[in-house]
């Protein structure tokens, strides 16, 4: 059964959504994602995760923005695969 860490940054101000999702970040394992809410795209969080071999996907919506985040090793990578 996998475990869905939700971080919603929606009110919080730079850099503490960055924080948290760092912070969030070392808790991934094969059952352990996150789902960040943002207001707007944290472009900086890209390239972080990209340079650390992380999985993510973006779902924009008119008012937030949804970032799911996942490792390698995440068993259950398949449902992210049709998220729209």
């Amino acid at each position: 059964m996998s475990q869905e860490i939700i971080l919603d940054t929606r009110e919080l101000e730079a850099p503490e959504p960055m924080n948290l999702v760092l912070n969030a970040l070392s808790q991934l394992d094969e059952n352990t994602s996150i789902k960040m809410i943002h207001r707007m795209e944290p472009m900086m969080l890209y390239n972080t995760l990209t340079n650390n071999d992380l999985n993510y996907k973006v779902v924009p919506k008119p008012d937030e923005v949804s970032i799911y985040i996942w490792d390698n090793s995440f068993k259950e990578q398949s449902k992210f695969k049709d998220m729209n």
